[in-house]
């Protein structure tokens, strides 16, 4: 049940297409659909007022009847996972205090870990908040598919990039995790109302255009987004080669 007396609402955008892993959020991982399981560990979560599966599918809708999740139809042509969740939100006439948007290839998520967003969010003055988790290894720090962040003091994004950041220049490359901490961001959002709903009327971002990466609309118009460490391995999946890796992981 949730303890604050805040209305808080989860969206799942899931788009079926996926150019590297077409209609990943349906693959089988271990014996379920990766977006039952990731709605599962939304509806463990005791702050979440609402949650809602946001998806361009019938093959997602049919899982969504089948497993009693709340979802609705949004256009296919939408651009962006935020984009599809602010359509399923003004649809749905909701009128939340906070809104998260739960990355559908995201399957190793935890309703516990949703709530520690939360309740960290709660207490700090961010306009957006978001999870990073250490990098341990040199191998994630040179993959184009771990998206890092680099942050300040007050633990906000300064930047988010598919490339390493920062460049350590005097140090061999092979030592840059020995020497330096790096963060690796983890595809789950948590807005206040007025940002997740400015997003789509910010002027066209040419980081988020370049990188791939939509949260530099944010820092490139000017909002700040809270980083809020985790220690839990979460994987999110883009390609074959993660979703074998999660598989492996869960049946360790």
């Amino acid at each position: 049940m949730n303890k604050y007396a805040l209305s808080i609402i989860g969206i799942i955008p899931a788009r079926y297409s996926s150019t590297r892993l077409p209609g990943k959020v349906l693959v089988d991982i271990n014996g379920k659909p990766m977006l039952q399981r990731v709605w599962e560990a939304a509806c463990r979560s005791k702050h979440l007022s609402r949650i809602i599966i946001a998806t361009d599918d019938e093959r997602v809708e049919n899982l969504c009847f089948n497993i009693g999740a709340e979802y609705v139809m949004t256009p296919k042509e939408l651009s962006s996972g935020t984009e599809r969740a602010i359509y399923a939100y003004k649809l749905l006439n909701e009128d939340s205090e906070i809104i998260l948007n739960i990355q559908g290839d995201e399957p190793l998520i935890t309703g516990d870990l949703i709530d520690d967003l939360i309740e960290s969010f709660i207490v700090r003055n961010a306009d957006v908040g978001t999870l990073v988790k250490r990098i341990d290894n040199n191998e994630d720090i040179f993959n184009p598919s771990v998206v890092k962040v680099t942050l300040n003091n007050e633990s906000n994004a300064l930047y988010f990039s598919r490339s390493p950041i920062p460049y350590l220049r005097d140090y061999p490359k092979n030592e840059w995790h020995k020497v330096h901490t790096f963060w690796k961001h983890i595809g789950i959002y948590i807005y206040k109302t007025s940002p997740f709903l400015n997003f789509n009327v910010l002027a066209n971002s040419e980081l988020d255009k370049f990188e791939q990466l939509e949260q530099l609309r944010y820092l490139q118009n000017g909002y700040n987004i809270n980083c809020i460490e985790t220690e839990k391995n979460l994987i999110s999946i883009d390609t074959y080669e993660d979703l074998e890796k999660v598989r492996a992981f869960l049946n360790q």
